[in-house]
């Protein structure tokens, strides 16, 4: 079970949604960043966190958990365990073991990622920066964060549609309703367009979906 998400009056049931500043900010647990905890498994199953690098060291070991980072804000982090090097690179994100000893070397001073976990043959994370338009289907924890722009979110089976302000979190319970995520461009007379605005910075957020393996317990 994942951590239950708070009332919104103007969301569907199963869907919550806050600012990413009501998030707690908290120290890594080697002291070489902090983070804030969007979402995790009771049972530590799974987490989702987005994490400010600051400088050059080790990472913390997760034996057992595979992780997903996307790399929000900065040039990039190169990890490396002294027998195999990954590249985390803005905008695509990047699969790699948690319980590898690697070393962090930033590319260009402190970046910003996005990062979900998840213990590996119960769960598989994925992430997907959102430069488009997305269809979530029922049966899995999602969470999308907004960036420098605002997406429209809304309940596949419903008319009605909900504006997610830049810089906010959404996250949907596994058994929550399908829902269909856009680009939003608020045009000059107040109203909302599907059209992704051409000034806009992309991607406009991030979809991260939690799924539970054949055999595996469904996360909340």
């Amino acid at each position: 079970m994942g951590s239950a998400p708070s009332p919104d009056a103007n969301a569907p049931a199963g869907l919550a949604i806050r600012p990413l500043t009501s998030f707690a900010s908290q120290p890594w647990r080697n002291g070489g960043g902090t983070m804030r905890m969007l979402a995790q498994d009771v049972d530590g199953g799974w987490r989702i966190s987005l994490a400010d690098v600051e400088r050059d060291g080790p990472y913390s070991r997760f034996a057992g958990m595979t992780r997903v980072s996307l790399v929000i804000e900065g040039a990039g982090v190169t990890l490396d365990d002294g027998t195999m090097r990954v590249e985390l690179r803005p905008g695509r994100p990047s699969e790699y073991d948690g319980g590898a000893t690697w070393h962090a070397t930033l590319r260009d001073g402190p970046v910003v990622k996005l990062n979900a976990m998840a213990a590996r043959g119960r769960y598989r994370a994925r992430i997907t920066p959102l430069y488009e338009a997305a269809h979530v289907q029922t049966g899995c924890f999602a969470l999308v964060v907004t960036l420098r722009a605002s997406c429209i979110v809304c309940a596949t089976d419903s008319t009605d549609a909900i504006v997610l302000d830049a810089v906010h979190v959404a996250s949907r319970i596994a058994d929550g309703p399908a829902l269909d995520i856009a680009p939003s461009n608020i045009k000059d007379d107040g109203k909302v367009s599907i059209e992704a605005s051409p000034d806009a910075p992309a991607p406009y957020g991030a979809l991260v979906i939690i799924e539970a393996v054949s055999g595996g317990r469904r996360g909340r």
